[in-house]
């Protein structure tokens, strides 16, 4: 289905095609950042295009936010044929990339297309860079994460995966994933082949972009997901308890159950009522300390950072740069990261626990609770991370890049 909110205009700066083989329902960490890289290009007054399943879900977003806000630049959403959906990973089916290139190709003709875009690994994505190859202009990959991680157990099911992706993309060499167990190499195996045919691959963190240029992807750029803008609150009062906030996918990765569990120690140590945890999703469960709230929309999300003093992040190993965090620090709330990579990552913005595991969260729970006065620089830091990650300096950056190709 294709719903056109601007009329096409060929004298008009070559628009960017942005491609996503997710469904845009759906606003996990990929599809935020994708819906956020969008609409900052076209309030940037980028003519922007967006081709993926469920894209008109971005026309009824933008429609919305227009109620409120004085100016929002429409946005070209077409959305492909959907045959399916892939069971596990819930993703949707659309074809072959073979099948989908004339789509493809078609859109950047209508619409004068000078540049693609993609945020997935799958068919869609491989249609849209093979088309931008074939038709010379620049296409460049975001990639989200190529720390794919799956149980040891499940590695006698690595070949069915490289099959199906092989499938579906129509890519059938190039280089390959060797530092894992079988089904983790063929993930990564995976991003890394559709990371190989773009001009520029796109890195959200700078580690990350380091282990896919040790993969052999390419030209890779470390280049930041756009930080929504600056939403600054006032520091929590210190006269109540530590609050700390969880958000994540309740996946095994995320791992909920380390906040819980330190949780658990800070409460044996100092009682229920010093240190809070909100729970942004998911069910009850009886945990002193904690509250989980179940589904919330994203403007409760937001109260709830206001309302806490910084923000947990306990995955190890897995996240590139969690969109969570440029959330908070747009708030100006530091990220309590278990992951020490991370740490880095963000510098000061984040606080590192000194072990992974819920003692080392619980530890520093404990500091914190004895001394918030050392939240201060940390709070400052991440509101300097989030205002240097503006949508402008953002589309500006971008540009650029599209540019040096």
């Amino acid at each position: 289905m294709r719903r056109e909110h601007m009329r096409d205009d060929e004298t008009a700066a070559p628009a960017v095609l942005m491609v996503c083989d997710y469904s845009l329902q759906y606003l996990g960490g990929a599809q935020t950042a994708f819906l956020r890289q969008a609409e900052a290009l076209a309030d940037e007054g980028v003519r922007v295009v967006v081709l993926a399943p469920d894209a008109d879900s971005l026309a009824l977003r933008r429609a919305d936010a227009a109620m409120s806000d004085a100016v929002r630049h429409p946005i070209v959403t077409i959305a492909p044929p959907r045959r399916g959906t892939i069971p596990v990973l819930d993703l949707p089916l659309l074809g072959r990339a073979g099948d989908l290139e004339p789509l493809v190709a078609a859109t950047i003709r209508r619409h004068g297309v000078g540049a693609v875009v993609v945020h997935s690994e799958f068919a869609l994505a491989a249609a849209a860079i093979a088309v931008a190859a074939r038709t010379g202009i620049p296409s460049l990959h975001t990639v989200h994460t190529f720390f794919w991680r799956a149980p040891a157990v499940l590695a006698p099911f690595a070949p069915i995966v490289t099959k199906v992706h092989a499938t579906l993309t129509g890519i059938r060499e190039g280089k390959r994933f060797t530092g894992s167990h079988p089904l983790n190499n063929a993930l990564r195996t995976m991003t890394l082949r559709v990371a190989e045919r773009a001009d520029i691959v796109l890195s959200p963190s700078k580690h990350q972009a380091e282990s896919l240029r040790e993969a052999g992807a390419g030209r890779v750029e470390a280049f930041s997901n756009v930080a929504q803008p600056l939403r600054l609150a006032s520091a929590p009062s210190a006269d109540g308890p530590l609050r700390l906030l969880w958000v994540a996918r309740f996946a095994p990765e995320k791992r909920l159950d380390v906040a819980l569990d330190a949780m658990r120690l800070v409460v044996d140590r100092l009682g229920p009522d010093r240190v809070r945890l909100d729970v942004a999703g998911g069910t009850h469960r009886a945990v002193p300390g904690v509250e989980f709230h179940g589904p919330v929309p994203g403007e409760r999300v937001g109260e709830l950072m206001d309302a806490a003093d910084a923000v947990l992040i306990t995955s190890h190993g897995f996240d590139n740069q969690p969109m969570v965090a440029l959330e908070a620090f747009a708030h100006g709330r530091p990220v309590i990261v278990s992951d020490p990579v991370l740490a880095t990552e963000f510098g000061d913005a984040a606080l590192g626990t000194p072990t992974p595991d819920a003692a080392g969260l619980a530890d520093l729970i404990l500091r914190l609770e004895a001394d918030r006065g050392v939240l201060a620089a940390h709070r400052e830091a991440a509101v300097a991370y989030a205002d240097e990650r503006q949508p402008a300096a953002h589309v500006a950056r971008l540009q650029q890049l599209i540019a040096s190709v």
